[in-house]
């Protein structure tokens, strides 16, 4: 799955982005995520709020369900926001607090699901 597009942010350096994204989806983003959106570029990259996120993750996961049902999968992403949207959807836990179950580059959690995700988020 791409990463979430932050529109004319896209090219920045993460160290000068990733403050301002995630004051945006902890100040604004709200519980399911719908505010807080990146600033648009003009050339049509996607500047994503956390809700647009969650769609493509349930699109993906009602295909891999659809075709991959009874199986064991593997979900690698190219960021730590991507699993950690999945894991607040997994434990019922508002969107606004998502950067608190961010994984780090190469981090890997076994058995991600509501127990193992709220136990996380209380450590």
């Amino acid at each position: 799955m791409d990463p979430r597009g932050i529109g004319s942010w896209e090219l920045l350096p993460l160290k000068e982005t990733e403050e301002a994204i995630w004051a945006l989806d902890v100040l604004e983003a709200g519980k399911e995520g719908r505010g807080g959106r990146p600033p648009p570029k003009d050339d049509g990259t996607p500047h994503e709020v956390l809700a647009d996120q969650v769609t493509r993750l349930r699109q993906l996961i009602s295909l891999l369900e659809s075709t991959l049902g009874g199986d064991s999968i593997l979900l690698i992403f190219p960021d730590g926001t991507g699993p950690a949207v999945l894991s607040c959807l997994f434990a019922g836990i508002p969107l606004d607090r998502v950067h608190e179950l961010n994984f780090a580059p190469g981090e890997v959690r076994l058995d991600v699901n509501y127990y193992s995700t709220q136990a996380y988020l209380s450590t």
